[in-house]
């Protein structure tokens, strides 16, 4: 999966940036205002020194030997050097220092201009002073005591200057060090925490090219971005959905606009085969007819034959359209089955005989393979109308030996299987799919030459399936044979 690492690095670059801005704010501050921090804790410090040595003066133990050991303690913790005098009996407290250097530096200081000061109140005076016997600079508090002993009180402040360097130079390390770390460590967690944004980043790419395959799975510890993740899950799974629903509506729609084509291109052609079956018989009629009106045969015999060929063809268009009002009610379910018991054998016996003939006439070789009593549970009519149309396509299809068999099969249990054989010739591979269509002929010569109407076969379907039976054709080495299954009936 490829990915951008464009937030990654933005997000890494905010943190170091700030990071760094925080560093260098320090760095700024610790250099600019680190020595006054330092020079104020050193006044504190020295302002916390007199505020002891003056409370040990009123209680008139400073100058007592022996009486001082708290301010020993003190003392030892700060690193003030000390010197308090009573004018008055010649008294000194020293402390931390050469006595004698002390008042050598305090004789220094009192001559300091007051201006000069960097902490004055009504006892005492602060400055930051250099003594000739030292380099160094000393923050100097010199005054007098609330029991008027003169007190001075000095503090080197070298050390706050080095402290302030060795700071910066630390610090500066410090937060070199900070920022390399907080690269790695920010590079690794941002890395982790943008790994579902990621994810989520593939899985909308994904469904914008209508691909749902995919889906998010929270993580561990649940958070904001998981919530999201759920709702593109939601998402998905409506959207592919809506989607599916809107393509098998679509298909559905497609479905009925092909079937509604495929219905009036029916029409149109049920139309145009209707006249094409009914426009030769009904000029054969005209034509004799007209012939019979005009006297063109004198002799009887001649008159008969002209009436016997109307006789013939109004028959064929009554077949044709008996036959067209059985389909019509079959295909608009308007034709009501009367389920009954009977026996197949006098339907076929009654059908063959009603067509015995053209049997006789074609010098053809009948037989009924397996004939016994054989009652069904089914609509008499209908089967009629199967066995009469099995038979009469038998016969005006029959070729070469001229054999029609009719045999029962009662191998598969509870039904009949009723096959009609002929031994005309094969059906096309191309024809046998399209012989049970309204008015498809496989030899449309000799269709015409019998009287076929076209819609014998698609009767046959269409009473199928209304009985919800099985039936079909089969092409066999030496003829065809049509057939059909009933349920056997429960005696």
């Amino acid at each position: 999966m490829h990915t951008s690492n464009i937030i990654n690095r933005q997000i890494v670059g905010l943190i170091t940036l700030i990071i760094l801005a925080a560093s260098l704010i320090c760095i700024v501050l610790n250099a600019c205002f680190l020595g006054d921090f330092y020079l104020l804790v050193q006044e504190n410090s020295l302002k916390k020194v007199y505020k002891e040595m003056d409370r040990q003066a009123n209680n008139a133990t400073l100058f007592v030997d022996g009486s001082n050991g708290g301010l020993s303690v003190f003392l030892e913790e700060s690193s003030s050097a000390i010197l308090v005098t009573d004018q008055a009996n010649g008294q000194v407290f020293s402390y931390g220092g050469d006595e004698n250097l002390l008042l050598s530096q305090r004789e220094i200081t009192d001559s300091i201009d007051l201006s000069k000061a960097v902490y004055r109140n009504k006892n005492y005076n602060m400055y930051i002073l250099s003594f000739p016997e030292s380099n160094e600079d000393y923050l100097v508090l010199n005054g007098y005591l609330s029991s008027g002993e003169k007190i001075f009180i000095r503090e080197c402040t070298e050390g706050a200057s080095q402290a302030q360097k060795a700071a910066n130079m630390f610090l500066l390390y410090s937060f070199a060090l900070v920022i390399v770390v907080a690269i790695v460590l920010t590079t690794m967690m941002v890395r982790w925490f943008t790994q579902p944004l990621f994810e989520l980043i593939n899985i909308t790419k994904k469904i914008s090219n209508f691909d749902f395959s995919e889906t998010y799975i929270p993580q561990k510890h649940y958070n904001e971005l998981d919530d999201l993740g759920e709702h593109i899950n939601e998402m998905s799974t409506t959207l592919n959905r809506a989607i599916s629903q809107l393509k098998e509506a679509n298909d559905n729609l497609k479905h009925d606009l092909e079937i509604r084509e495929e219905t009036e291109n029916m029409r149109k052609e049920f139309v145009s085969n209707v006249s094409h079956e009914l426009k030769t018989p009904i000029a054969l009629i005209q034509g004799y007819a007209e012939g019979l009106q005009e006297g063109v045969m004198d002799d009887e015999n001649s008159r008969q034959i002209y009436l016997d060929i109307i006789i013939d063809e109004a028959n064929k268009m009554n077949r044709l359209v008996r036959e067209m009002l059985i389909l019509n009610q079959l295909e608009a379910g308007q034709m009501q089955m009367d389920l009954v018991n009977f026996n197949l054998t006098d339907i076929i016996d009654g059908v063959v005989e009603n067509n015995k003939i053209y049997i006789s006439a074609q010098n053809i070789s009948y037989s009924f393979v397996n004939k016994e009593e054989c009652i069904v549970h089914s609509d008499e009519f209908l089967v009629e109308q199967i066995i009469t149309n099995f038979i009469s396509n038998a016969i005006h299809y029959v070729m070469n030996e001229n054999v029609i068999i009719v045999k029962y099969d009662f191998t598969k249990k509870g039904k009949v299987r009723v096959s009609v054989f002929n031994s005309g010739n094969n059906i096309a591979k191309k024809d046998i799919k399209h012989i049970w269509e309204k008015f498809y002929k496989a030899d449309k010569a000799r269709s015409r030459e019998y009287g076929g109407s076209g819609i014998g076969l698609s009767v046959v379907k269409a009473t199928m399936d209304l009985l919800k039976e099985k039936f079909g054709v089969d092409n066999l080495p030496n003829g065809v044979e049509f057939w059909f299954e009933l349920p056997l009936a429960k005696l």
